[in-house]
């Protein structure tokens, strides 16, 4: 048996548990995407891209891909294998790409245990919040043989995630049977991240340019604040960071700090954050002043127009030939 976990902390905490542990140490919902990224080309793209946002070296990053593809690759198909994953949408884009890999070869003894709640635990953010004896329970309680319907689910879904065309994910979303109990609202919650038909600012990125238009805030009392509104996104301190760090860049920044950003080399959370002028005309369009490098599931936005209305997505380019989208 082998269990596959989201991290080192939930890792530690079924090690009683019989069989092995692997953590799996990717995050697919930031960086360059495609349908198969386990191709050399598309490897070290991710990690030119990750290196060069969150400091993380971009050899290790390639080596640890390389690994961890060869792990999945040698697992006999007889393996019984378990995933841990819960709602969230940093780990259901995890649970849509092993389930891919894994069926790519032919391994078919899937259970798991993925879960959006638990007694007792409010608010509940994440498997890593329970202790040893809770997660030993989780297994004899709430496994579950993973079924070829959600397979397939798993399949499409990381399809339409990974399109360079977004309104597939809408169509998959409209289709979707739920079979996976948590993919369609992970998935909705990402659309929310195409920035705003109106702003030109996602639904993050607005979040924190209100919050700190009432006062300068701490990196820190930011990241708890937007994990706490926004349970189904499952952002990362250093995913949060490189977005903010995006809104400091360009000719136009929208925010200042007065120390870096967390990264992979120095993760001490110590900056405070303060809005310049150009952040605090909250009603401007940010259109012209943002300087997007950036990728959400297979859309590169530097290159591709999408837009997000809070209902549906726009594109800019094939919809709107002229038009402006300052309120």
């Amino acid at each position: 048996m082998i269990h596959i976990v989201n991290g080192d902390v939930v890792g530690n905490k079924i090690r009683n548990l019989p069989g092995d542990v692997l953590v799996w140490r990717e995050m697919y919902d930031f960086g360059p995407l495609s349908h198969d990224i386990t191709g050399e080309n598309w490897i070290s793209r991710r990690a030119y891209f990750f290196e060069q946002k969150l400091a993380i070296p971009a050899a290790l990053f390639i080596q640890n891909c390389k690994d961890q593809n060869r792990f999945l690759s040698e697992i006999p198909k007889e393996t019984e294998i378990v995933l841990w994953f819960e709602h969230d949408r940093y780990d259901q884009t995890m649970l849509m790409f092993l389930l891919n890999e894994l069926s790519k070869n032919e391994l078919k003894n899937l259970s798991m245990v993925t879960i959006n709640e638990y007694d007792g635990e409010e608010p509940f953010y994440g498997l890593g919040q329970l202790a040893s004896n809770q997660m030993e329970e989780l297994f004899h309680k709430k496994i579950q043989p993973i079924s070829d319907e959600q397979i397939k689910e798993a399949i499409t879904g990381w399809k339409a995630y990974t399109s360079k065309n977004p309104a597939e994910i809408e169509t998959w979303i409209a289709a979707s049977k739920q079979k996976l109990p948590f993919l369609k609202q992970a998935l909705r919650s990402h659309l929310s991240f195409f920035p705003s038909i109106h702003t030109g600012l996602n639904e993050v990125e607005t979040f924190v340019i209100k919050n700190l238009d009432k006062n300068p805030s701490s990196f820190i009392e930011l990241f708890h604040a937007i994990t706490q509104k926004r349970s189904n996104d499952g952002i990362s301190d250093l995913y949060f960071a490189a977005m903010l760090n995006e809104l400091m860049k360009g000719p136009y920044p929208l925010l200042e700090c007065d120390n870096p950003l967390p990264n992979y080399e120095n993760p001490v959370p110590l900056a405070q954050l303060r809005l310049t002028s150009n952040g605090l005309d909250i009603q401007k369009s940010r259109f012209e002043l943002i300087e997007r490098d950036w990728w959400l599931g297979g859309v590169y936005l530097n290159k591709e127009k999408w837009l997000w209305n809070g209902k549906r997505l726009i594109n800019k380019a094939e919809n709107n030939k002229g038009q402006s989208f300052a309120t």
